[in-house]
């Protein structure tokens, strides 16, 4: 039986794996127990920040080209992982007329409309936040407010995947991800809102909890009216849709 920690380490490096393009090695045949690689999804967002804030070294460059050369980082450092479930998930949700229609088109692989449409407006909206964000307050408090853009946002596809039942049009290499936390991986998300706590304090979490709460109660329900759960791009979509909510909750719900 291997050590609890052993077991941690190889769910986050199997997240770090599946959710990133970082060169970590990963033997997916071995069957040694592991925590479920689903739960290390907000420290994923951290190391993504944590590596994608190298703008903040240069304090002479505007904050609207730091903010794009910090956002172009992280889609690099993700593969468009999110950005693409976004897009899927506009074209299936929007230009679909059944639940088997709206998977069937988040399968194919062209990209419609409804998903350029929902890509750029979601990156424009973020790199004007983002912009606003950094031309405030110190690079600590910057570096801070990023950091709990990716860790926060990526709470909310957690919730969901506990929350929604499954659902694809055939099979699915997401699927293999999908997992029920279990009281190890609700510990690492408890550690990781200790965390949040310490990087924008008490306030700030709260209302961030709160936003988040409310668009998930809204995704919920009509993800169960359209196709009747979630899949991995509706995942990804909820997961683009919190970044832009948290970044405005720490702007003051203002911009």
């Amino acid at each position: 039986m291997s050590p609890k920690w052993v077991e941690d380490w190889q769910g986050f490096t199997r997240s770090l794996a599946t959710y990133t393009r970082l060169p970590v090695k990963v033997d997916w045949d071995r069957t040694e127990k592991h925590t479920p690689s689903v739960c290390f999804l907000p420290w994923v967002g951290l190391v993504v920040a944590l590596l994608s804030a190298w703008p903040l070294l240069f304090s002479g460059w505007s904050a609207g080209f730091q903010g794009i050369l910090m956002l172009l980082s992280a889609v690099l450092l993700t593969g468009a992982f999110h950005e693409d479930g976004l897009m899927d998930a506009a074209d299936g949700l929007v230009g679909g007329w059944t639940p088997e229609q709206r998977l069937t088109i988040m399968k194919d692989s062209r990209v419609g409309s409804y998903g350029v449409l929902a890509g750029f407006f979601s990156l424009a909206l973020k790199w004007w936040l983002v912009s606003i964000w950094l031309s405030q307050g110190s690079t600590t408090t910057q570096l801070a407010g990023w950091l709990m853009v990716h860790l926060g946002a990526r709470w909310l596809p957690l919730v969901l995947m506990q929350s929604l039942t499954y659902v694809s049009a055939g099979q699915s290499k997401a699927q293999a991800m999908i997992d029920e936390l279990g009281r190890r991986g609700w510990v690492w998300l408890l550690v990781s809102l200790v965390l949040a706590w310490a990087l924008v304090g008490l306030w700030d979490l709260t209302q961030v909890l709160f936003a988040l709460g409310v668009l998930g109660v809204a995704i919920r329900r009509y993800l169960k009216a359209r196709i009747g759960g979630f899949n991995g791009d509706t995942l990804g979509a909820s997961e683009q849709l919190a970044e832009l909510l948290i970044l405005f909750v720490l702007l003051g719900w203002s911009a």
